[in-house]
């Protein structure tokens, strides 16, 4: 079910440090609810001069999505590898998500966010329980976790030159090297060769059907491979987190801030599904060209994409801008923006761009 007219009042946050501006602008659109969330935290480790940003873009309810949004940038910040090898403290912290949420403590949390019938009655059993806990036979209330909602992830760490990208799912990251789109993550569909080997490998079934929208997914259900929470697709007691038929291990990409980068874009797939990675690059640098702060073009960009044919998502995209000698500088006039409900076209490869980039899984 979708709304008539789309709701456009937008969330915006704006900020920058010596090396760095940043703007994030976020907007429900045609969907019922907001599940999306956000986070960008410009000085997460004064010592390394560490910068995080992430989106999560939440399904099934707002409730795993705003959970990552508190605690996933702390978690990472607590892990012993966040400072001497940042990749494997995006990994272990990816999954550190799952582990907390699993465990009932949380789930006070997750139902104070709700969104679909398992959290409201959870939450109300929580409620009940204060009137009923001197009762003998009050015990403890059951509680399964984020079993049919969760959240994809796309993060990043920006320390000294280096950017590292964590992605589980399908949000995606964006770098403008010198006006041309780089894409620095993956973005994790079921028929992927290695998704597909994987969730068949785990028990499961990759399928496409015209009542599902002829769209892949795991067990004519979720669309998405790699996602946080969902945990009735990890529920394989013979295999390890990393190998169940839907994982939170994120790629790690890493990429260096060379001379010629300008800005990275972060979004969800409802931005993406309106354009094409280059064409987001092309539409920033239009307007950056026009002097625009990063806050309109974030909200400009949402409008853009709200009217087109396949805008019906919720939105958010963040665009963070590096403060380097030669970024926006020489800019070459971009290519002419697709009109709304044009498709999108694709980004060059890391390979075809010549872009200095590492990938691991």
């Amino acid at each position: 079910m979708s709304l008539s007219v789309p709701v456009t009042e937008k969330t915006t946050e704006t900020g920058g440090n010596g090396r760095l501006e940043y703007a994030v602008s976020a907007m429900q659109g045609y969907r019922l609810t907001m599940e999306d969330a956000h986070k960008a935290v410009l000085d997460l480790d004064a010592r390394t001069s560490t910068s995080f940003f992430g989106v999560y873009d939440g399904h099934g309810g707002p409730a795993v999505a705003r959970y990552c949004e508190k605690h996933l940038h702390t978690e990472l910040r607590k892990n012993a590898q966040f400072r001497r090898n940042p990749a494997d403290a995006i990994r272990e912290t990816f999954l550190r998500m799952d582990v907390m949420m699993r465990r009932s403590k949380a789930g006070r949390e997750l139902s104070e966010y709700g969104g679909n019938e398992y959290w409201n009655q959870y939450g109300q059993a929580i409620r009940d329980r204060r009137f009923l806990e001197f009762l003998p036979f009050c015990g403890k209330i059951p509680y399964d976790g984020p079993q049919q909602d969760g959240c994809t992830a796309c993060v990043v760490l920006i320390r000294g030159n280096e950017i590292f990208v964590g992605n589980a799912g399908d949000s995606r990251c964006v770098l403008s090297r010198d006006n041309q789109a780089i894409e620095l993550s993956t973005d994790f569909k079921p028929n992927l060769p290695g998704e597909r080997q994987r969730i068949e490998s785990a028990g499961r079934a990759v399928t496409i059907t015209e009542a599902r929208g002829n769209i892949p997914r795991i067990d004519d259900g979720i669309a998405v491979s790699r996602t946080i929470g969902d945990l009735a697709y990890k529920n394989n007691n013979r295999l390890p987190a990393e190998q169940q038929a839907l994982i939170a291990l994120p790629e790690v990409r890493i990429a260096n801030i060379a001379h010629d980068a300008q800005f990275l874009i972060i979004a969800c797939d409802g931005i993406w599904d309106c354009m094409g990675s280059q064409q987001a690059v092309d539409f920033v640098v239009t307007y950056l060209n026009g002097n625009a702060r990063l806050s309109f073009i974030c909200e400009s960009l949402l409008d853009h994409c709200v009217a087109n044919n396949k805008g019906r998502d919720n939105m958010t995209v963040m665009v963070v801008q590096f403060k380097t000698p030669g970024a926006g500088q020489a800019m070459l006039p971009p290519r002419n923006l697709p009109p709304p409900g044009s498709q999108g076209d694709q980004a060059p490869s890391a390979s075809a761009t010549g872009g200095s980039l590492a990938s691991s899984s």
